[in-house]
């Protein structure tokens, strides 16, 4: 691997672990805190957005965590990745589920709490415990990452906070994440859409924070002018 990539693979891995593109930071906690898990069965709180609907995809990062859920309806629900293997544990792909949140552009929810409708479990946005351990430093971390290359069309345009185009998921599942001032072709549903980059392909599917973009593989326009 060229000394170029392997800058860029360490850049990526930086931008990958800033706590605001894939932690939600928590609302204010009561007096005591509900458990990770326990029956919900009140109506969403004033001031905050529930939808319920079936899981049609668990979405990954680039790392390969999961850190949301598509529903049948189009709804993307975001989930900080540390508690993967918690709502991996409380919710299948094909379960009825409950989503209490704050409504965000785009169709997506930022995820305070998920509710499995036969269960009646909930999750709750957390913090990691104290004494959870200390997360890889970035350049460590980039070690997990492997090239990644996929092309299809788009079924849904991610966004951001603000309405900000940042990622797409393709016909076949595949999630491509890219910053958003990278955007240089119009994305779209049912556009085609090609990238190569850096990420993890796994038992979820494939994720990968992009270095080239276009509409086919065979005309992929680079995002970096030059490694930093």
């Amino acid at each position: 691997m060229s000394a170029h990539f392997t800058a860029t693979s360490v850049a990526l891995a930086l931008g990958l672990c800033n706590p605001s593109a894939h932690a939600v930071p928590p609302g204010p906690a009561p007096d005591l805190p509900p458990p990770p898990h326990q029956r919900l069965e009140a109506p969403a709180p004033a001031g905050q957005y529930a939808v319920e609907g079936q899981v049609q995809r668990m979405l990954i990062n680039p790392y390969g965590e999961v850190d949301g859920l598509r529903l049948s309806d189009g709804t993307i629900a975001r989930f900080p990745p540390h508690l993967a293997d918690a709502l991996t544990a409380t919710v299948k792909v094909g379960d009825v589920v409950r989503i209490i949140g704050r409504a965000e552009a785009g169709g997506t929810v930022r995820a305070d709490a998920i509710v499995h409708t036969g269960s009646g479990r909930a999750l709750y946005d957390q913090p990691p415990p104290v004494g959870a351990g200390r997360a890889l430093p970035p350049h460590l971390r980039a070690q997990r990452l492997q090239p990644q290359q996929v092309e299809g069309r788009v079924e849904t345009v991610l966004t951001g906070p603000r309405g900000e185009a940042n990622g797409v998921i393709l016909s076949d599942g595949s999630i491509v994440r890219f910053p958003p001032e990278s955007l240089h072709l119009s994305v779209r549903a049912g556009a085609p859409f090609a990238a190569s980059g850096l990420g993890t392909r796994n038992a979820f599917g494939t994720s990968l924070e992009a270095v080239s973009m276009g509409t086919t593989l065979s005309a992929l326009q680079a995002l970096y002018d030059r490694a930093p």
